[in-house]
């Protein structure tokens, strides 16, 4: 694997040339980014896989919606069957089609649904400046958060946000030194200078500021995941753990997610992985049902959970839980806040 990545790096530098190229005629003006009439603001990330856009994109909302504020969610939806905008929450119902929305999107509306009813839209769309268009003319949000934004200059931003994973950027140093296909950086690490505020997303670890993003002179604010409980179908709260598990999920980077679990006292006797954003089958979930046993219970990932709700039987069935975590900031939260509050007077 290593061999094949070092025999990508020619490909890694022409793809760096033509990003670079491309951020250049940006900061020249020559293509040009579109400005709403409402303040936006871009979480994203600068490598490929799972940073905590989506934890923080709650976090982010909840802040403003608790101010009384009014949100809408802009995406691609990543691995949407569509390229057409749709309409994923009107802030009454939500479009459950996973297909169309994309399990993210339908995530963050059933989290922000339960207390902020009315007050948030999404919208999915390869175009995100006519989906921000349009949850702007049909819903008067306050504010636009643009997710998985920091690549789409198309549409301008007050405020750039850049998520990090610190332990993805200390233990895979090569990975972090190239861009796409032999690395897994989206575009240059020097690209970081026309972020706005870095969140070092620690996970499940506790690791000081890293000194390399230092040197970008950007306010650097630290992120972790905090477990909260397991929970199943019927909101049932996970009370016995003294059963084994069967944890699957299909997430970019199951590690924190693994340890998570681990730390909750639960004996994992079995590890089943799927591929990134894996949209289900009737013959996963009969794989999965073939692997369990008395005594044993499921654990997967709220993100997967949401995915696998079709499968009636399965979920109600058999002992299948979520992990139900949250995002906390670690240190300087009132420099994000403040910045927030900028944008959004």
């Amino acid at each position: 694997m290593i061999l094949l990545r070092v025999i990508l790096i020619p490909f890694s530098l022409i793809y760096s040339f033509v990003i670079y190229l491309r951020n250049k005629l940006y900061d020249t003006g020559i293509f040009k980014s579109h400005k709403i009439s409402v303040p936006v603001i871009s979480i994203g990330n600068i490598t490929t896989g799972g940073t905590g856009k989506t934890p923080l994109t709650i976090l982010i909302s909840k802040y403003f919606l608790d101010k009384g504020k009014k949100v809408g969610i802009v995406s691609r939806g990543y691995k949407r069957k569509s390229d057409e905008m749709v309409l994923v929450s009107d802030g009454k119902t939500i479009n459950k089609d996973i297909e169309q929305s994309g399990d993210e999107l339908v995530m963050i509306s059933g989290e922000l649904i339960k207390d902020h009813k009315n007050n948030f839209f999404i919208a999915a769309g390869k175009n995100r400046v006519q989906a921000a268009e349009y949850l702007i003319n049909e819903f008067k949000p306050d504010v636009i958060i643009l997710d998985d934004g920091f690549q789409h200059r198309k549409l301008k931003r007050d405020l750039d946000i850049v998520l990090i994973d610190s332990h993805n950027f200390l233990s895979k140093k090569f990975l972090n030194s190239f861009t796409l296909p032999s690395g897994i950086l989206r575009e240059s690490l020097n690209n970081l200078n026309r972020a706005d505020l870095i969140i070092q997303n620690n996970k499940y670890e506790d690791i000081v500021i890293i000194p390399e993003f230092k040197k970008y002179d950007k306010d650097i604010i630290p992120m972790r995941y905090k477990t909260e409980y397991f929970i199943d179908n019927k909101n049932s709260i996970l009370r016995d753990f003294n059963s084994k598990a069967i944890v699957f999920s299909g997430i970019a980077d199951d590690n924190s997610f693994i340890e998570m679990v681990k730390e909750s006292k639960l004996t994992i006797s079995k590890i089943v992985k799927f591929s990134d954003h894996h949209n289900y089958t009737a013959s996963d979930i009969l794989s999965l049902k073939g692997i369990h046993s008395k005594g044993k219970i499921f654990i997967t990932t709220e993100k997967d959970f949401v995915k696998i709700k079709q499968f009636t039987d399965f979920i109600n069935d058999h002992p299948v839980y979520y992990l139900k975590m949250r995002s906390e900031l670690a240190g300087n939260e009132n420099i994000l806040f403040s910045k927030l509050d900028e944008c959004v007077k």
